[in-house]
């Protein structure tokens, strides 16, 4: 089941993983959520405020990034060569 939300961030911590020789690592908290008033396309009710999260060791927050920004490149390249902005005005 896919859920849609409007909003993301990350954030470092506050959850801490294990690492080799028992110290502590920080990791990145990723958290996805609703911000205010936004309406459920569904429903069309205001959207609850439930949240979704994950915390990623720092070495896999940093490829999410990397993929996320080849991502936007790829989508805004793709936008311009259709000229999809063009018809939509």
């Amino acid at each position: 089941m896919g859920v849609y939300r409007c909003e993301i961030r990350a954030t470092a911590g506050p959850a801490r993983g294990s690492v080799l020789g028992r110290r502590g690592q920080l990791l990145v908290r990723v958290r996805l959520f609703d911000g205010p008033g936004v309406v459920d396309r569904l429903t069309g009710e205001v959207a609850g405020e439930e949240e979704v999260f994950t915390d990623l060791r720092p070495s896999e927050a940093r490829e999410l990034a990397f993929e996320l920004l080849c991502c936007a490149e790829h989508a805004e390249r793709i936008t311009e060569q259709a000229d999809w902005w063009e018809r939509q005005r």
